[in-house]
């Protein structure tokens, strides 16, 4: 027998909901950690990168320039998939419109940010002059995608801390408010933006959606349960 899930927009037979829905959160899952980790990586480990005064955007330029940006496209990609796993999952429910929504905008900005590269200063590639010469028509469009990124998951926060209200989880609510306020600062606030506190900015957001999509995961369990 057909068993429905009221306010969720549900309504299937036993074990099927899941069907789509899962690899689609576990991308979100995995989204974050990939992506820090590989940047990471080449942080610690290419030659003449400083966080002091390069961003993490640099580490798309030179020999080895292809790995990081592999590394935001598949971020990007992973992303739009997570979205992709919260519309479905929480539809006709709270943060089920513009949840996905604002996330596809964040996949689609930090996908843009490693298209469209940035261009080469402050020493890095090694032999780059301390200062750019001049932005090229790709610098000028990177330029714009990480704070809008940013202002697209910074957007996303909030919307989830309303669904977490509305559900009295008041530590996942604060947690939402906190840090949608940290990454603002960090970046839109004046003097801010700067490399390390980009990276920092990073952090904060990709830790905060990998924390959501494992509550989400549990919630899909929750869900499928009840169904059997």
């Amino acid at each position: 027998m057909t068993r429905s899930m009221v306010g969720t927009g549900w309504a299937t037979a036993p074990g099927r909901p899941a069907r789509g829905i899962r690899p689609r959160l576990l991308s979100g899952l995995l989204a974050g950690p990939i992506f820090v980790g590989v940047t990471a990586a080449g942080v610690l480990t290419r030659e003449g990168f400083d966080l002091r005064r390069n961003g993490l955007s640099q580490l798309s330029l030179g020999d080895n320039g292809w790995i990081q940006v592999t590394n935001f496209v598949v971020a990007g990609v992973l992303s739009f998939a997570f979205g992709a796993g919260v519309r479905r999952l929480l539809r006709d429910g709270r943060a089920g419109t513009w949840g996905p929504r604002l996330i596809w905008g964040y996949a689609a900005g930090i996908t843009v940010t490693g298209v469209f590269l940035v261009d080469p200063g402050a020493s890095f590639p090694p032999g780059t002059p301390d200062s750019i010469p001049g932005l090229s028509w790709h610098g000028a469009v990177h330029a714009v995608a990480p704070p809008v990124a940013f202002a697209f998951l910074i957007g996303a926060c909030l919307v989830f801390g309303r669904r977490f209200i509305a559900r009295r989880q008041w530590g996942w609510a604060a947690y939402c408010a906190l840090t949608a306020a940290a990454a603002s600062a960090l970046i839109f606030w004046p003097g801010g933006g700067g490399s390390i506190r980009s990276a920092l900015a990073v952090v904060l957001t990709s830790a905060w959606m990998t924390v959501v999509a494992a509550d989400l995961l549990t919630e899909l369990n929750a869900r499928e349960a009840a169904l059997r």
